[in-house]
């Protein structure tokens, strides 16, 4: 059988596409804390008084997923590279 008609999800594109987006992914309940308190709450909001100022907590979380995502599409990048060079 040919496999040349047959999209493969291990390419430069996939990895490219997670590199970009594993920044956002870390960041994500930073910028959504940010700006649902700035909207809602006012300048004094904190974890006290309004419930977007704990969003930034959960970047425990989403730091090292984020990361993770970063070196897995790396990886990906870099394999499809050679093998589209190969």
């Amino acid at each position: 059988m040919d496999n040349q008609g047959k999209k493969s999800f291990w390419s430069v594109k996939t990895g490219a596409l997670a590199m970009l987006l594993a920044p956002l992914l870390a960041a994500a309940p930073l910028l959504i804390g940010a700006a649902g308190a700035a909207v809602f709450c006012g300048p004094g909001a904190n974890e006290a008084n309004c419930g977007f100022g704990v969003l930034p907590w959960f970047m425990f979380y989403t730091i090292p997923a984020g990361a993770l995502m970063f070196i897995v599409g790396l990886v990906v990048f870099i394999a499809a590279l050679v093998k589209k060079i190969n």
